[in-house]
């Protein structure tokens, strides 16, 4: 007798297949780790400043749980970075809805690719800053968190256009769909 299959059963979830138009679903998780990653690090951005003058005027780390915190996150968000690359090497990333001119492809590759830049050096130069106590490197490291924010503006702004225009491209990174 064979086996029959209902319309009302379910599918198990793949996480390793990736249909057209949609990005992997660890490509999805890792986006928005680093999402809340990155706001506690801006929340803690202040009290870690403040710790990191104490070291550079005194010679050394004051004994201050943040500083530790906010480089644990910083180094976890710099290994979810090298996973992102390694998984945009390894899948790549879903080709922009036909609607989006060429320039406006430029822009949006450009500023991912510049994510890519910023969230993977940032936490090179706060640790080269912590280590060393230089100045620079630590100045080096807040010029970057200001980089971040504009790209971070771009981004949503990025995002925004796409929901006005509801191409489904939001869809892909909230909700792991495809584009229609």
């Amino acid at each position: 007798m064979a086996e029959t299959t209902s319309r009302t059963s379910y599918r198990v979830h793949d996480p390793h297949a990736r249909p057209e138009n949609r990005y992997h679903t660890d490509q999805i998780v890792a986006h928005w780790m680093i999402v809340f990653l990155l706001l506690f690090q801006y929340a803690s951005g202040g009290a870690m400043e403040a710790a990191y003058n104490v070291a550079v005027d005194f010679g050394r780390l004051p004994a201050d749980g943040i500083i530790f915190v906010h480089a644990f996150i910083g180094l976890s968000i710099w290994t979810i970075m090298l996973w992102r690359l390694a998984m945009r090497y390894r899948f790549g990333a879903p080709p922009p809805p036909e609607s989006l001119s060429p320039t406006m492809q430029k822009v949006s590759r450009g500023v991912h690719f510049a994510f890519y830049g910023v969230l993977l050096g940032m936490p090179v130069f706060g640790a080269l800053a912590l280590w060393t106590k230089v100045a620079i490197i630590g100045t080096l490291h807040g010029w970057a968190a200001y980089a971040l924010i504009a790209l971070a503006v771009l981004h949503v702004a990025g995002a925004a256009m796409h929901l006005v225009r509801k191409d489904g491209v939001v869809r892909r990174i909230v909700r792991g769909n495809s584009l229609p």
